[in-house]
């Protein structure tokens, strides 16, 4: 991914724990689990950045699956996401981003070097508030992206 991004820590729970209880999920949705399902979301899961693009996952699970097609990387997190295990992230110009849905935020997203900004749900809350109120429009709640210039681009203009 271009430009900067900003991770935060584990939520603290152990990884194994955290990569069986999705594939519980993805079983008892009646899917089946794979070594390469399995590989996917370790690394989903284990990312230093929790913004990966399906293409980082392939290369990172391609190297002890080299088998594994881009197809099933998109139709496994197609499945957590409909599993609300991952939510998909446009981010703008053709950069589709999943990360762990473990909380709620949203983003702003430089338009000049791409940097990423992780933001919390309760700045947006008074937009989507009067959204609701003025024009009975329902924000998905679940991601909202913003474009624009972050601090240090904005200063450099």
């Amino acid at each position: 991914m271009a430009g900067h991004s900003h991770t935060h820590p584990d939520p603290g729970n152990d990884l194994d724990g955290r990569v069986e209880a999705v594939l519980d999920r993805l079983r008892a949705d009646g899917g089946r689990v794979t070594s390469g399902r399995r590989a996917i979301v370790l690394s989903l899961l284990s990312a230093r950045d929790h913004h990966v693009t399906a293409d980082d996952l392939a290369r990172a699970v391609q190297l002890d699956h080299p088998d594994l097609h881009l197809s099933t990387i998109y139709r496994t997190l197609e499945a957590l996401e409909q599993l609300g295990v991952v939510t998909r992230a446009d981010l703008g110009q053709g950069r589709a981003v999943y990360h762990p849905v473990e909380r709620a935020h949203h983003h702003l997203v430089c338009e000049e070097c791409g940097a990423l900004t992780e933001v919390p749900e309760e700045v947006f809350a008074p937009l989507t508030d009067a959204l609701r109120a003025r024009y009975g429009f329902h924000a998905s709640s679940h991601h909202i992206a913003v474009s624009g210039q972050c601090r240090d681009c904005a200063s450099r203009a």
